[in-house]
């Protein structure tokens, strides 16, 4: 099979009758199934490059109504596969629990019709029908969110880290318990954080708020290719090794320890799509850092040597 074929098609510019041909010749062998995947790697890795040592950590650029799609809802609940949800019994209020399992995301509904997206490794819970005062969920892991507007009825987002309130607007929330992590993204609309009922600060459109070890910073969003998680898409723009095995720890819900004391000071850029997995992922970067790596079969962490 010629490479320039599959490459057109990997780029989505094949015609009907080509994908059929490629599919039809993948089907023929293992063997050509596994030169369409080494082909895939690739490709991937082309895109994915190591950037020059002194490159500016990110380009800037805004978020635009144009990169927020809106869902069409013919149920409350979509459920990816895989996704688990649970219902918690109050008093006063009904709960349900979803609960996303590593490498997969979903979208729902609810009852005010506010949408929200969920990322990997993701706790999401939430009242059946909201109170008469105002909108209340709880957030372990990471969340886009566009919420219906409604000036009497705010809408509040609960983490560990800490409180976002809005009366209707579009934001991004990272806040991992397991990670310690919290970072707010304003893209329409506006939002307050909150934290121990003590108002923080304001996010106006374009900003984000990042709080580590109790320090709290507010800064230009710079890179919006990281918001793309909603569309399966896990995004890196200038960065190191590291941070891109720490994302995919957090994301697959595995653990990388790496045995190699020098790794490449570069910064590397690409994208991976989350349903290829963490194996995939791994033998992309291979193709711009060279290294091997073994899972252990019975605790199922990745080692990376040399």
């Amino acid at each position: 099979m010629e490479r320039d074929l599959l490459y057109r098609f990997f780029e989505g510019k094949t015609s009907v009758e080509e994908e059929k041909r490629i599919r039809k010749w993948m089907a023929e062998s293992e063997e050509n199934e596994k030169i369409f995947f080494d082909e895939r790697i690739g490709f991937d890795a082309l895109l994915f490059t190591p950037d020059r040592l002194g490159k500016s950590a990110g380009r800037k650029s805004s978020i635009t109504p144009w990169m927020i799609s809106t869902a069409v809802a013919v149920a409350l609940l979509l459920i990816v596969g895989g996704i688990y949800l649970t219902n918690n019994f109050h008093p006063t209020e009904e709960y349900n629990t979803i609960l996303v399992p590593p490498g997969q995301r979903t979208q729902i509904v609810l009852a005010d019709q506010s949408t929200v997206w969920l990322n990997a490794n993701s706790t999401f819970r939430y009242p059946t029908q909201f109170s008469r005062r105002s909108r209340t969920v709880y957030l372990d892991g990471e969340g886009y969110f566009e919420v219906s507007k409604n000036q009497k009825k705010p809408f509040v987002v609960k983490t560990d880290q800490a409180d976002i309130h809005v009366t209707g607007t579009s934001f991004n929330v990272e806040a991992y318990k397991k990670f310690n992590t919290f970072e707010a993204s304003l893209f329409e609309g506006g939002v307050d954080l909150f934290r121990n009922n003590l108002k923080l600060t304001s996010l106006q459109p374009n900003e984000k708020a990042t709080l580590r070890d109790n320090q709290l910073q507010v800064n230009e969003i710079s890179d919006s290719d990281v918001y793309l998680w909603r569309h399966g898409l896990i995004a890196f723009n200038s960065v190191q090794l590291p941070d891109i095995l720490h994302t995919l720890e957090k994301y697959f819900d595995v653990v990388i320890k790496v045995n190699k004391e020098n790794l490449p000071q570069h910064t590397y850029t690409g994208k991976f799509r989350q349903a290829d997995g963490v194996d995939y992922a791994l033998k992309v970067l291979q193709k711009s850092v060279h290294f091997d790596y073994l899972r252990d079969e019975v605790t199922g962490i990745i080692y990376i040597n040399q």
